[in-house]
């Protein structure tokens, strides 16, 4: 389900998670990997994704992009810079860029979310970080 600059007017409902999850299906090849991110849509200024957590994250940052999370399914503990928060669904979440995050799962359910990243995420920008 590709979500397009068009899907909706601007400022419209682009999408109710409840519909997402219910119609969205992860192949057995991505529900094995640790993380996945699906593009649903993008403009020019910000693309969305669906990300599927399967296993924790290592600290990583983002030199040049700012990140707006949804948690639809799963809970996790968000670690952000030297702060721990637990997240469960309907948390929304602000990672700005260059700041140490990741996901440490909770349980053995998979955490799923909704992403809105500025400027468009090419996939690329993702640098290991050190834990302080």
């Amino acid at each position: 389900m590709l979500l397009s600059a068009c899907a909706a007017p601007r400022g419209g409902v682009i999408q109710r998670p409840h519909v997402l999850l219910d119609t969205f299906t992860w192949t057995d090849e991505e529900a094995a990997q640790p993380l996945v991110f699906k593009l649903l849509g993008q403009t020019n200024e910000a693309s969305y994704h669906l990300i599927r957590v399967g296993a924790s994250e290592s600290p990583h940052t983002h030199d040049r992009h700012d990140i707006i999370v949804t948690v639809l399914r799963g809970r996790a503990k968000l670690h952000l810079a030297d702060r721990l928060f637990p997240v469960r669904p309907g948390d929304v979440i602000e990672i700005p860029r260059g700041v140490v995050h990741w996901a440490e799962l909770k349980g053995k359910e998979t955490c799923e979310i909704f992403a809105v990243i500025t400027p468009p995420f090419d996939g690329k920008d993702r640098r290991p970080a050190p834990v302080k």
